[in-house]
């Protein structure tokens, strides 16, 4: 599924969430006892995140951002990696959608990743 959503042109984001999956990408990313499928749905959610402003807000409307904040401080290397990817994703679709990630309070861990 990965390689589909990545070199597939352009890639499947609306089917994807048309489909309804975002919800369950969401409880997996948030779920810390299994980290591979943890850094399958945040890569996941963060190519959704890499589509329109309204393909951008699903990921956001879910509640991915909160829990994306609190990966930075993730034990996981790869999980804080794309936890990174996707709220750059997000905070660079727009000035709105970079002000929400402030508003969750993401600079602070993102600052010591760095």
């Amino acid at each position: 599924p990965q390689k589909r959503v990545s070199t597939e042109r352009p890639p499947p984001i609306q089917a994807v969430i048309e489909a309804g999956v975002v919800p369950r990408l969401v409880e997996f990313v948030e779920d810390d006892s299994n980290p591979p499928l943890q850094f399958e749905a945040a890569w996941a959610l963060t190519n959704i995140a890499s589509g329109t402003s309204e393909q951008t807000k699903v990921v956001i409307d879910a509640g991915a951002t909160s829990i994306f904040c609190r990966l930075l401080k993730s034990v996981d290397d790869d999980v804080r990696e794309q936890a990174v990817w996707a709220l750059g994703n997000i905070a660079g679709d727009s000035t709105t959608h970079r002000d929400h990630i402030l508003h969750e309070q993401a600079m602070a861990p993102l600052l010591q990743v760095l």
